[in-house]
């Protein structure tokens, strides 16, 4: 949903824009290209994605249209504040795994290639997949599949890891996934793989995403100026729930209690909701890239006025 995240960044006023998650570097590219004036201050926790980012935009950030900081979007006032900016015109985050990341073996992403149980979107953190794989605690390993990746046979699978870890240490996402299809009843499986909904768990918890997107909401009514957009793209219910909610009580005309008559806050939103809905991905979308198949899209507005 390149255009549709993007649009409502052009159509703004404004020119001091954030790519929470640059990436590959497609949406920070369509919006220099697309608006001539337009300053980028684009966030990833991994150096490849920034060394790679260096070469491909050097023009861009030769003339000061484009500065790259290597940290995680979930230090966004603090690094902006090193670079002497205090709000914003617009904020773009597109969460989760970026395409690049589960392409490459050696970074442990994917089950689909074989490759050491890393999962760490920057190398530098201390601890991977394959810590948490072969000590945390049976009822940790049970909670975050449970929780992050909603798998009913959470109880089953961490019990299948405790017993393969007794033996050998579990090293490569081929044993790991070996291991969790034995594990889940093949009559009980359903449309995609086995290993899907655990990986996922297990990348979120090594890379501790959730915690970076509840702080970074919590931030956009300051970090935004009057006027200023957020365009969230999220593709894990979890995500999006966040995000639903931290924009839904942002828009919301009235957040007391039943008990309170009102409050300064009453009638006085930070601002409102393009769309009661996030928009989805169109069916031709979706048939060029599966993975964009589950992406829910959600737009905000910081009022003028309050």
């Amino acid at each position: 949903m390149l255009k549709e995240s993007i649009s409502p960044l052009l159509e703004n006023e404004g020119n001091i824009y954030v790519d929470c998650t640059l990436g590959g570097g497609g949406h920070t590219a369509y919006l220099l290209a697309e608006k001539n004036k337009a300053k980028i201050f684009a966030f990833d926790r991994d150096p490849i994605m920034i060394q790679r980012a260096q070469t491909r935009f050097q023009e861009y950030i030769q003339q000061d249209r484009l500065v790259l900081i290597h940290a995680n979007y979930s230090d966004l006032r603090s690094e902006l504040k090193k670079q002497e900016i205090h709000a914003v015109d617009g904020i773009l985050l597109d969460a989760g795994v970026s395409s690049f990341q589960l392409d490459i073996p050696e970074r442990g992403f994917s089950f689909m290639k074989n490759g050491p149980l890393d999962m760490r979107m920057n190398p530098e953190e201390p601890e991977s997949a394959y810590d948490i794989v072969n000590y945390w605690a049976q009822s940790e390993l049970e909670r975050i599949f449970f929780q992050y990746g909603e798998e009913k046979f959470s109880r089953k699978i961490a019990g299948r890891i405790i017993e393969a870890r007794a033996i050998t240490p579990i090293a490569d996402t081929a044993t790991l996934s070996a291991i969790i299809e034995k594990a889940i009843p093949r009559a009980k499986r359903d449309n995609i793989h086995p290993s899907t909904r655990v990986f996922q768990a297990l990348r979120i918890a090594v890379n501790r995403e959730l915690e970076g997107l509840e702080k970074l909401l919590q931030e956009i009514p300051d970090m935004l100026n009057p006027g200023g957009v957020f365009s969230a793209i999220s593709f894990h219910s979890l995500e999006d729930r966040l995000v639903k909610e931290r924009l839904k009580h942002l828009s919301a005309n009235c957040i007391c209690p039943p008990e309170i008559i009102t409050c300064e806050r009453c009638n006085k939103p930070f601002g409102t909701l393009v769309q009661q809905k996030p928009l989805l991905p169109t069916a031709e979308e979706k048939e060029k890239n599966p993975r964009s198949r589950s992406a829910k899209l959600r737009i905000f507005t910081k009022n003028k006025r309050r």
